[in-house]
């Protein structure tokens, strides 16, 4: 999967990371964005450009991976990427169980 990346790189405004990857029929260009960074990947907020780029290619075979199955055939549009896209079934069901007692409270009191 390393040889999907073509390149990488910070866009003018530095909000996270614009690439591009090989996938059936082409080139796909993606935007992960700095607030995806942070949410998903714990960049700390007002990091430096290299510093996303350098998460970037931190995390890269899981966000090739995670990218590739969002858009397995190229389009003309930059797919932008969300944190949802990072979030395990485990972790969603975790977030979704911790908030379940407030819930149940709420509706008993009703």
């Amino acid at each position: 999967m390393g040889s999907a990346l073509d390149w990488a790189a910070i866009p003018h405004n530095s909000d996270g990371v614009v690439f591009q990857v090989r996938v059936i029929r082409g080139l796909q260009r993606f935007h992960l964005p700095r607030r995806v960074l942070e949410e998903a990947f714990d960049l700390t907020p007002h990091a430096s450009d290299a510093r996303q780029l350098e998460l970037f290619y931190q995390h890269k075979t899981h966000i090739l991976s995670r990218a590739m199955r969002k858009r397995p055939i190229a389009g003309a549009d930059t797919a932008a990427l969300q944190t949802v896209d990072f979030t395990t079934l485990e972790e969603a069901g975790q977030s979704a169980t911790a908030s379940l007692p407030e819930t149940q409270g709420y509706l008993a009191s009703n």
